[in-house]
């Protein structure tokens, strides 16, 4: 019997390794768990789905505060955590409290089979959302789409944040194999889809889906210039494209220009100027300057280095780098930073880490590079695995509280 917020999390983390995460029997899994529920994915209001790549999380994020701030009830289903496991369940940005994670996760392990661990939290997301009077919802796909523990709703807006080399082992080898996975989250009832800056190749895919299934499409390569994160202006236009076709497809047309009446473009970027998330191009301290954020594939790298160029390029970057084993990412994918030096680290607290007798554990390493940082021209950049940069996170909290 599950009795606290800790034996919840603790049940959640020991589904594991049950079954495969994304496999085509995902769905069957999900809905055997939904029926025994009463099917809660059937009362949940209208739904922006997110997916991508990378950036998902950003514009999943926006588009939520932006709803909450516009006056709607908002849930936001996200992945993974960084600081606390019930940041992954919110309401207008309250996470889901350890009473209401207990007691619904009491509820999905009475009626558990054999569904995988994020199955499992996804199921505990759309029955405590289904339940809590909402005006509208925010989902993050999980990893791509058409298989993923979410796709069990309908979408009423898809929103494709990019499309990249990830999770190849899952999702395919190429760009519209990816791609392909991704778009599944479009149904036909779903009444619009929009798409960032992607490849052709994926796009191509994209769009033959979205005409095969009579849906509106359309992408969405504008900037809102928020001042953290040159990537992230892409991911607030996104966002905010996607508001506002959500809220033209569920209100009459009167309430619907009343509330987009009241963004105007300088409020609207004060507003997302005030919205912030923990490792996206999180600076965590001013002097020493550090930045935190979970670059952990190329595009991400890629990106992540155009914004170290454009916002900090006067900055030589001491960058401590822990990523996964099966990503295809290393120390090299820095090489267009010309002021770079790279650290390439041990970090043992989670599977299928990258491990090296020649790197160095990284509380060490980290605590050389707080020793001698020169404040006036370094800075550090904590990167790579979400997972690891979340550990740094906690880590650099204490230890940054230490330092004159």
């Amino acid at each position: 019997m599950i009795k606290n917020e800790t034996e919840a999390i603790n049940w959640i983390h020991s589904l594991t390794n049950t079954g495969e995460r994304i496999k085509h029997d995902t769905q069957e899994r999900m809905l055997t768990l939904l029926n025994k529920l009463g099917h809660p994915e059937k009362k949940l209001p209208p739904i922006i789905h997110v997916t991508g790549t990378n950036g998902k999380g950003s514009v999943s994020r926006f588009s939520q505060a932006i709803l909450t701030a516009s006056g709607f009830k908002t849930g936001l289903f996200i992945s993974p955590f960084i600081i606390k496991f019930n940041e992954r369940i919110e309401i207008d940005g309250h996470y889901i409290s350890a009473e209401d994670l207990t007691s619904y996760t009491q509820r999905i392990a009475a009626k558990y089979t054999n569904q995988t661990e994020f199955e499992v939290i996804t199921a505990i997301a759309i029955l405590y959302f289904s339940e809590s009077d909402l005006d509208a919802l925010v989902l993050e796909v999980g990893i791509g789409g058409l298989w993923d523990s979410t796709n069990v709703i309908d979408a009423t807006v898809a929103v494709i944040t990019s499309v990249g080399l990830d999770h190849m082992d899952i999702l395919g080898d190429t760009l519209a194999k990816i791609a392909f996975q991704k778009v599944g989250i479009v149904k036909p009832t779903t009444k619009a889809l929009l798409y960032g800056r992607i490849p052709s190749e994926a796009k191509n895919v994209i769009e033959a889906r979205a005409v095969a299934l009579k849906v509106p499409f359309g992408q969405i390569d504008a900037k809102i210039k928020v001042s953290r994160g040159y990537y992230q202006r892409y991911n607030a236009a996104l966002a905010w494209a996607a508001v506002k076709v959500y809220l033209h497809a569920v209100l009459p047309n009167d309430v619907f220009l009343k509330i987009i009446d009241q963004w105007s473009t300088d409020k609207l970027i004060k507003f997302l100027n005030t919205v912030s998330w923990p490792a996206r191009m999180e600076k965590i301290s001013e002097d020493p300057l550090i930045i935190l954020d979970g670059a952990h594939n190329p595009q991400g790298v890629a990106v992540l280095n155009d914004s170290l160029l454009r916002e900090y390029g006067d900055k030589e970057q001491l960058i401590l780098f822990g990523h996964l084993e099966k990503k295809q990412i290393s120390a090299a994918d820095f090489h267009s930073l010309p002021l770079a030096t790279v650290f390439p680290v041990n970090w043992q607290a989670y599977k299928q880490t990258a491990q090296s007798d020649q790197y160095e554990e990284w509380h060490a390493q980290l605590d050389e590079l707080l020793s001698k940082i020169d404040r006036k021209k370094q800075m550090i950049v904590v990167t790579g695995s979400l997972y690891f940069v979340s550990q740094v996170r906690t880590y650099l909290n204490k230890k940054l509280t230490q330092i004159d």
